[in-house]
């Protein structure tokens, strides 16, 4: 699993190249508890779905720089095959982008940009939730379908800061 987890965090430093400013909202010490780089995965169990995160967030400022990696997983494929896989058909990939971050106290929150979904003509909004534990990040979240809101999938994240 190491060796998937190098590949895709490889996919995620080309992205991060060019990421996106994202938004972090929250009092000044609670933006600054998430200053440094951080790197993380997340999956859904439900979906198939995983991928990488990146994010950088410099101290003192209130905008991050970061993208979600959405990899692809073909019917009976497991994670670590699909991360593995993601290393070499790049086409399978999805570059998400953070919409907003706000951290309260040790909870950070926000949403992703709507992107479309591998699965149908829809457009999915997915809402995270994590804990801030010193140089770690654990969370979940919950993915709505624009043309059923009652179609609600979830899954699991983490991230590292990077030292």
């Amino acid at each position: 699993m190491r060796s998937a987890w190098v590949g895709a965090l490889a996919l995620t430093a080309a992205c991060a190249l060019n990421p996106a400013p994202v938004p972090v909202t929250g009092a000044p010490t609670e933006i600054n508890a998430l200053a440094g780089e951080w790197t993380g995965e997340y999956r859904s169990v439900e979906t198939g779905r995983s991928g990488s995160i990146f994010f950088t967030l410099q101290s003192g400022r209130d905008t991050a720089y970061g993208d979600v990696v959405m990899v692809a997983r073909e019917s009976g494929m497991t994670h670590d095959d699909a991360m593995r896989a993601a290393t070499t058909r790049r086409q399978a990939n999805q570059v998400l982008t953070i919409r907003f971050v706000r951290v309260t106290g040790s909870t950070v929150s926000g949403t992703i940009e709507p992107y479309p979904s591998p699965d149908c003509s829809c457009q999915l909004t997915t809402i995270f939730r994590g804990e801030l534990r010193g140089d770690r990040i654990d969370g979940s979240f919950r993915t709505l379908h624009s043309e059923n809101p009652t179609i609600v999938q979830q899954g699991t994240w983490w991230a590292t800061r990077t030292k």
